[in-house]
């Protein structure tokens, strides 16, 4: 039969092991979160860095965007001016009446 001193000499390497267990548990545990932070850490970093590059791309463009808008506009400018001197040397050859600002017909 066993004894209380039996008793507490097993408990006593029970619980030796399941404190090595749960620390062996802990260790590896650790080990998992500091991978995994880690691995967010280098995913955010690149993440940072395609959006600073799109940003630059994006701005980049922008600019190049503008430059073409006001070509376009000084073109249309000088084709309208042209267009309006024509259609004046028009009216003055049929002699047609000058027509009030604004008027559209």
């Amino acid at each position: 039969m066993l004894t209380k001193n039996d008793f507490d000499q097993i408990r006593g390497i029970i619980r030796e092991e399941v404190e090595n267990e749960v620390q062996a548990s802990r260790d590896s545990l650790d080990s998992t979160i500091r991978e995994a932070r880690v691995r967010i850490q280098t995913d955010v970093r690149d993440q940072a860095d395609r959006i600073k590059n799109l940003e630059i791309r994006i701005t980049g463009n922008h600019k190049e965007l503008k430059k073409e808008i006001r070509q376009v506009a000084d073109f249309l400018d000088k084709e309208n001016l042209k267009t309006q001197k024509r259609v004046s040397r028009i009216e003055d050859h049929l002699d047609l009446p000058l027509m009030p600002s604004g008027s559209t017909s």
